[in-house]
């Protein structure tokens, strides 16, 4: 089968409670595009580093969003712990089609632009790369090429812990933007396309062009860097990423429902042995840069 754009999403169950509102934002994204959008999303119940909380069933808290429209003809693959760890990393990796004409990594937390997937289908470029979207202010300047024109110009006046803290609402990494908000902002800007001087992936609404070399993402690299991963891959084999500063995404990762029904901490030994076993392959990647 040949498609035009692979929209994929992975959700672990503790973040079902927030995803109906995400999947509200697809929906609308993809009723502005004027070629069918094929969506394949993950469920993933699986309690290796979070476990539930007392009367949480985590295949059930998927439940609250199964019946949103924009999953009618979804395909849906779910991970359990029948199966080994996996998560978002090995869903970058496993999910990718080198046949569409992007292949975009959607996140539970992320609200996407309008016109988003419009503005794809418009993009025409003839060799493997990546698409960003712009983020709201970020902790350190490496980002600030990645940042909207308009955050750029907000200082970072925060403690040094937490340089970004200070920046007016909406504009830090850690402020919640509901989607008629980012409408109305990103309403105000004519999108542009411009090229990086140097890759630097954030993995919320990356586009990941047709023809990129695989694997892009190694085995063993299930979470905690794999947009790291991608952008020190990317810087290895040349590969360009192109940018549209005028549209910025929607990434709520301070969610206020982000983690419910569970008390875990992230940061236990489960996580912190397959922390380690990623940054040794990125060290190991940038090493061999």
């Amino acid at each position: 089968m040949k498609y035009n754009i692979l929209a994929t999403l992975h959700i672990m169950w503790y973040e079902s409670e927030m995803i109906n509102e995400t999947l509200d934002s697809i929906q609308q994204a993809i009723s502005n595009a004027t070629q069918p959008i094929d969506l394949t999303i993950c469920l993933n119940s699986q309690t290796y580093i979070e476990q539930p909380d007392e009367g949480f069933i985590p295949e059930q808290m998927f439940d609250v969003f199964l019946n949103h429209p924009v999953l009618e003809n979804a395909t849906v693959i779910r991970k359990t712990d029948n199966e080994p760890f996996y998560n978002i990393g090995d869903w970058a990796r496993e999910a990718y089609k080198t046949e569409a004409k992007y292949t975009v990594w959607l996140e539970s937390d992320c609200l996407v632009p309008e016109d988003y997937f419009f503005l794809l289908e418009n993009i025409n470029i003839d060799h493997p790369h990546l698409i960003s979207l712009s983020n709201r202010k970020m902790w350190d300047s490496t980002w600030d090429e990645v940042e909207h024109p308009i955050v750029q110009q907000i200082p970072r006046t925060g403690p040094p812990e937490d340089p970004q803290r200070n920046t007016p609402e909406p504009f830090g990494v850690g402020h919640y933007i509901n989607q008629e908000d980012l409408n109305k902002f990103n309403e105000q800007y004519e999108p542009t396309l411009i090229k990086l001087s140097q890759p630097k992936v954030d993995g919320a609404l990356a586009a990941v062009s047709s023809g990129f070399p695989c694997p892009f993402i190694v085995e063993g690299v299930h979470l905690g860097g794999h947009d790291f991963y991608m952008e020190l891959f990317m810087k290895k084999h040349n590969i360009p990423q192109y940018h549209i500063p005028t549209r910025l995404k929607g990434h709520n990762c301070t969610h206020p429902k982000k983690r419910l029904g569970t008390s875990t901490a992230r940061g236990g030994v489960v996580y912190k042995k397959y922390e380690k076993q990623c940054n040794e392959l990125i060290h190991k990647l940038i090493h061999n840069i």
